[in-house]
C-alpha cells in the first residue's frame, strides 16, 4: 500500500495519561480557539483499583477521523470532506453554522464556535502534518501517550 493512501487517526494511550492539560491547551493555542470549544478533552475518571493497587486514570476525547463520517453526510452545506490520507476536514467558507454535522457525531466530539458561529473537528492539525511537523497536541504531551494511528 501506497503511504500516502494510508488513512490517519490520533492513537490515545489513556492508561499512561497523567491528566496534565497539555494537549487541550497546545490545542486551543494552536486553534486560537475561544473559551468552550475544545477539539481534545480529558476527562478524570473515579478512582478504581487496578491490579490491587488504587488508580487514576483519565479519558481523553477527540475525533476518530471516521471512516465513513456521519458528521460529514449530515452537513447539507458539503462543507465537511475526507482528505485522501483520511482526515476529516471542515470547510470554513463553507459551513453555514447550522450544526447538522454536531448532532450527526457519533462520539459528541464536535464543537461550535460561537464567536465565528462555525462547526469545529479536530482535523490532526493538517497545516503542521503538511509542514511535516507533528499535531500540536502529541507534540505537547509530556507522557507521549499520543501518537498518529495510520490504519489501511
Amino acid at each position: 500500500m501506497n503511504p500516502k493512501s494510508r488513512k490517519l487517526a490520533l492513537s490515545i494511550n489513556n492508561d499512561i495519561c497523567v491528566g496534565c492539560y497539555a494537549c487541550e491547551i497546545a490545542c486551543k493555542q494552536e486553534h486560537n480557539l475561544p473559551v468552550g470549544p475544545r477539539l481534545i478533552s480529558v476527562h478524570p475518571e473515579e478512582p478504581r483499583e487496578i491490579d490491587g493497587k488504587p488508580q487514576l486514570r483519565n479519558r481523553v476525547e477527540y475525533c476518530l477521523q471516521c471512516i465513513s463520517a456521519p458528521c460529514q453526510s449530515a452537513c447539507p452545506q458539503n462543507a465537511i470532506s475526507t482528505r485522501d490520507d483520511g482526515i476529516v476536514v471542515i470547510d470554513g467558507e463553507l459551513c453555514n453554522g447550522c450544526g447538522e454535522c454536531i448532532k450527526a457525531c457519533t462520539f459528541g466530539v464536535m464543537q461550535f464556535d460561537d464567536i465565528k458561529k462555525l462547526a469545529l473537528k479536530c482535523d490532526l492539525c493538517v497545516e503542521r502534518l503538511d509542514k511535516g511537523l507533528q499535531p500540536a497536541c502529541i507534540s505537547s504531551c509530556p507522557s507521549h501517550c499520543i501518537s498518529i494511528n495510520k490504519r489501511g
